[in-house]
């Protein structure tokens, strides 16, 4: 597959926006045909190509590598890895005819002069670099530099100076940030005890400048800390893209495999929405309307009842921007015991959707009240019935006599 080709299936006006995104200058006036050429050409240059390159993590790097060979087949775990090769970095594509993953010719031709040990050492760092920035991205949008400093120190030992100088170094469409000073900010007598305030300048998120968000998302995170993973959680946050390890996503996957028939490839795809959904504070309803429209079929309220329970299980075991990187469970420091959960407090937003799921949930047979909490059904004892005091007899031999 050629990327000539694959350009050629966007609009002009595509293709411009994507020029302004790698910096290429004094394309405004250029035909669609010129315009490809001139991408092309840019793209596939020694210095920008190793620039964009050194930037895959490892996992995407080790993707790109195979298919620079030959087409691929991608796994359940190489979804992500595919999809940001193809959409974020424009270094591939899927074949119509099979669905399979190839990178395109004039990349993987480029890419063959630059692949030596000095690439190949710059990668391995600013790979692991691209992950502390998706992290810090999803999970901080607003840090001081010297917090993500402590991310990268999970796998890197250069000095704070030496990442930040590659951090400049890096395309701002791949990093979609920029570090600026307090003073720039207006943020110069910021109290030096807030977890907010940086000696070197605080990293952001760009859109959130750009959505006129930094005040309000400020507002929302207060004076919370920031949460800094272990090494292999922020791996497996950036590789599957949810925290599959967590206990209460092990039970929802579990929960969809052996009582929903689902296969492990759909298992984790749901775990996914779940772990999305959450971040986004949607309710429960949301996620089996999703499911219903999916063609999912629900067994009764029972079954029903103890998915709402995981699901919002999941949400308080979920890491949020507003929680600066903490699950709700995290920042309450109380547990689940299953079932229907109790909101805990410090999740407001939880309990806020629980409520917002009531009437869809009642009219499914789960019965809950308005301030979103489980309604204990009192279960009518029979005569025959084993006594609920435990001695063993039948009620009607029992407290029934009573």
């Amino acid at each position: 597959m050629l990327l000539r080709e694959y350009l050629e299936e966007h609009t002009r006006d595509e293709l411009l926006d994507y020029a302004r995104s790698i910096e290429l200058k004094k394309c405004s006036g250029l035909r669609k045909a010129e315009l490809i050429e001139k991408i092309v050409a840019d793209f596939c240059a020694e210095n920008a190509l190793r620039s964009r390159l050194t930037c895959l993590t490892k996992e995407e790097m080790k993707l790109f590598r195979k298919a620079c060979d030959g087409s691929q087949d991608i796994s359940a775990n190489e979804v992500m890895d595919s999809m940001q090769l193809s959409v974020m970095y424009w270094l591939g594509g899927f074949e119509k005819t099979t669905d399979r993953f190839v990178v395109f010719e004039e990349i993987a031709q480029a890419f063959s002069a630059i692949d030596d040990e000095a690439f190949q050492r710059e990668q391995n760092k600013k790979g692991w670099m691209i992950k502390c920035i998706r992290f810090f991205m999803n999970y901080y949008g607003i840090a001081p530099i010297e917090v993500i400093y402590k991310l990268y120190r999970l796998k890197v030992k250069d000095t704070i100076d030496e990442m930040i100088d590659m951090l400049w170094e890096m395309p701002i469409d791949i990093v979609k940030s920029c570090l600026f000073p307090l003073e720039r900010l207006g943020m110069q007598n910021w109290p030096k005890e807030d977890p907010i305030y940086s000696a070197r300048g605080l990293l952001i998120h760009l859109p959130i400048l750009e959505n006129h968000e930094f005040n309000s998302l400020l507002d929302e995170q207060a004076d919370k800390s920031f949460y800094i993973p272990s090494a292999q959680q922020l791996d497996e946050i950036c590789c599957r893209g949810y925290e599959a390890s967590a206990l209460a996503y092990k039970k929802l996957e579990k929960y969809f495999i052996k009582e929903m028939n689902m296969p492990y490839e759909h298992a984790t795809t749901w775990c996914l929405q779940v772990w999305a959904n959450s971040m986004d504070s949607e309710s429960p309803a949301a996620i089996i309307n999703k499911m219903t429209e999916a063609g999912i079929e629900f067994h009764g309220e029972k079954q029903m009842g103890e998915l709402v329970g995981l699901l919002m299980d999941a949400h308080n075991n979920t890491r949020m921007i507003e929680n600066r990187g903490h699950k709700p469970i995290e920042l309450s420091g109380s547990d689940f015991s299953g079932g229907m959960p109790t909101i805990v407090s410090g999740s407001s937003k939880a309990a806020e959707m629980l409520r917002e799921s009531v009437p869809y949930l009642n009219k499914m047979g789960i019965p809950v009240d308005l301030d979103g909490n489980a309604v204990k059904v009192e279960k009518k004892i029979y005569p025959n019935d084993p006594c609920p005091c435990g001695s063993g007899k039948k009620y009607k031999k029992c407290c029934g006599r009573k």
